[in-house]
């Protein structure tokens, strides 16, 4: 059995909006296995972002708790954890700060962390560009002079940085074009099958990661109404939400048609699950 290094208990969080009390996550206890792509997939407001904000201690949860390794995770009592857990998140051209060299925003974790000297530090950016695919000389460039792919990709290199054990991807993909979306994806495969990575991958899109998730955790309403293997989700869903979710994905060949309509079928069964 694969080894848990990330998992939540009853967590639960709550945001005061006016006068009303408005219930983001309810309940929701899910397990990551160390070296999987864990995708957590829903619509806008399901809960989805919150659980990865939480995780990456933006947020504190109302009730619950999350387990990182074996340790509740604390992060104003262990700085340490904000090396080892890190974030790519949706917009590079917003997440990159415009006004700093590429160069400097992927060496930003070495220095906040003290890895290394100066001259350890730049060799190591360089090595970080080359892993991502990109020329070590983009490290004097800005992220304005650079496309989508390349920012997503400078984007990952620093996530990367600190030698995290788990990345939190947060629509890592969503403002790329197809073709560069693909491309991005099969980077972060590389890199999680080479480096022995943890994904928690945020999407609202079942195709992105159909190909790379191993688990599928489904959100709707802040709560989990699914979760299994990849590969269970997509032939057996049990949850209406998430078969209409499969239905609303591109098919590409034949037997991708074929399993879709199989999974509308199930969904108008007598006693399909709900």
């Amino acid at each position: 059995m694969s080894e848990i290094l990330l998992r939540t208990r009853g967590l639960g969080k709550t945001f005061t909006v006016g006068h009303r009390t408005v219930a983001a996550l309810r309940d929701v206890s899910i397990e990551v296995a160390r070296g999987e792509c864990h995708a957590v997939v829903g619509e806008s407001g399901s809960g989805k972002s919150t659980l990865a904000n939480i995780v990456l201690g933006i947020h504190q949860a109302t009730s619950g708790e999350v387990i990182f390794d074996g340790k509740p995770l604390e992060y104003a009592a262990d700085r340490t954890l904000r090396r080892r857990i890190q974030l790519v998140q949706q917009n590079p051209l917003s997440a990159l700060n415009g006004r700093r060299r590429v160069g400097a925003s992927i060496r930003l974790p070495l220095d906040v962390h003290r890895i290394g000297s100066r001259a350890e530090r730049d060799a190591r950016v360089a090595s970080l560009l080359q892993e991502v695919g990109l020329e070590p000389e983009m490290a004097r460039r800005t992220p304005a002079s650079l496309s989508g792919g390349q920012r997503q990709r400078v984007a990952i290199a620093r996530a990367l940085a600190a030698d995290p054990d788990l990345i939190v991807l947060d629509e890592p993909t969503s403002a790329l074009d197809v073709l560069v979306q693909a491309r991005v994806l099969a980077l972060l495969d590389r890199l999680r099958r080479e480096r022995g990575l943890t994904y928690i991958f945020i999407t609202h899109d079942l195709a992105v990661v159909r190909a790379l998730a191993d688990r599928i955790s489904v959100f709707a309403e802040g709560r989990m109404v699914e979760t299994g293997p990849a590969d269970r989700i997509f032939r057996e869903p049990q949850a209406d939400f998430t078969r209409n979710l499969i239905g609303a994905v591109p098919v590409a060949t034949e037997e991708e048609e074929r399993l879709r309509d199989a999974v509308r079928r199930m969904g108008h069964a007598p006693g399909a699950a709900a």
